[in-house]
């Protein structure tokens, strides 16, 4: 009996240590459970820490890229826009460098041109005060002389007629010299005048040729020449007409000038006889002619009619 109780004491007593055991046990491994997971979260909120600080050192050495990039575009862009301008402003300063030079040659040369103008006037003048007052003075006294003087003789009066004509001639061609001498150049309303003064000064020599000149009305009359071009081309027509006078026995001279293309054309015909003897001592004139019109850009054509008279056409 009495040892029943001490094993019943005994039991009880091994049961309560046993419930404190397990009690215990249960409380530290929920305490080391509890001391695992606060670790584990301290150590991934570190970790979370340490990538953010990474992430923005990265994000910080980004950015410091992007800013050095676009400091370069920019300072690229500032550096071109200074060589843009002052390449500018040399090409301006070299613009205006040209264009001053080329303004000093061209009022040198209307100086040169002035000074020349002026020459030309001075001997102009002097021409016809001198030479032309003097062939002047031989026509009228040659006209005197036929007409105080009864002169019989026909061979002395047609020398004295001869000599007339011939200081006629040269005192126009002087007033043709003097003319060309005052000028710069030479317009087409400048030929066309020139011609028709001609013409009218061979019809009182030659009262029984009809003599004609006819300006077409495609011509443009704003065409300038050079003085050498112009008096050139007027000169070759005062020497055809001259040939068609002496070496043909035409009754009709006519000059005529048109456009064909983007050419002046002028053309001296006739309606000679065209003789081979008349066309030899022309054809002897034609290559000085054709030569002097070659010297300044134009072509001459001699054509040749058998009882049709010549034609001379000058293509400027």
């Amino acid at each position: 009996m009495k040892y029943r109780k001490h094993l019943m004491f005994f039991l009880l007593f091994f049961l309560i240590k046993s419930t404190n055991l397990v009690a215990i046990n249960s409380t530290l491994n929920s305490n080391y459970a509890s001391g695992t997971e606060a670790h584990v979260t301290r150590d991934n909120t570190n970790q979370i820490l340490i990538d953010r600080v990474v992430l923005a050192e990265q994000q910080l050495r980004v950015q410091k890229q992007n800013y050095q990039v676009y400091g370069g575009l920019c300072l690229f862009v500032i550096l071109s826009v200074i060589a843009y301008l002052i390449y500018s402003q040399y090409q301006l300063k070299h613009h205006q460098s040209q264009k001053e030079k080329e303004l000093k040659e061209a009022l040198s040369k209307i100086e040169i041109q002035n000074k020349q103008q002026e020459k030309r006037l001075k001997i102009s003048n002097d021409l016809h005060h001198t030479i032309g007052e003097q062939l002047t003075s031989i026509i009228s006294s040659l006209d005197n002389l036929k007409y105080t003087f009864a002169i019989k003789d026909e061979r002395l009066k047609k020398k004295l007629k001869t000599i007339s004509s011939f200081t006629s001639q040269a005192s126009y061609e002087l007033r043709d010299a003097i003319w060309v001498m005052t000028k710069t150049e030479i317009t087409i309303l400048d030929l066309q005048a020139r011609i028709i003064n001609y013409i009218d000064f061979l019809k009182l020599q030659h009262t029984n040729i009809q003599l004609l000149f006819k300006v077409s009305t495609d011509v443009d009359t704003s065409i300038n020449f050079s003085m050498l071009k112009g008096f050139t081309i007027y000169n070759v027509i005062q020497e055809s007409i001259q040939h068609s006078l002496t070496y043909e026995d035409v009754s009709m001279v006519k000059v005529t000038v048109r456009t064909m293309v983007s050419n002046m054309v002028f053309k001296i015909s006739n309606n000679g006889t065209g003789s081979r003897t008349s066309t030899k001592i022309i054809g002897n004139g034609h290559n000085s002619m054709e030569k002097r019109i070659q010297s300044v850009g134009g072509e001459l054509e001699f054509i040749f009619l058998e009882n049709a008279g010549n034609e001379i056409i000058i293509t400027i």
